[in-house]
């Protein structure tokens, strides 16, 4: 840290503002990568959905399959 010392105290300034920069250039990044990702869950989940929903509708399906045969032995 002692070497800041010599520094001018535009140049401080400068090193602010080039660091605020760059952290609020690196928290852009990391949001728009959170997105992404979020994004990719909520695909990979909407597909477990669908193949939850279809296999919920085979078993109704074959569940209703078996009461009619049940109900035609009788």
């Amino acid at each position: 840290m002692s070497e800041f010392k010599h520094y001018s105290t535009q140049t401080v300034r400068n090193l602010i503002e080039d660091t605020e920069s760059t952290l609020s250039q690196l928290k852009a990044e990391m949001q728009r990568r959170e997105e992404a990702e979020q994004e990719i869950q909520i695909e990979g989940l909407e597909n477990h959905m669908k193949s939850a929903e279809f296999s919920l509708r085979s078993i109704r399906e074959f569940l209703a399959f078996l009461v009619e045969e049940y109900r035609k032995e009788k």
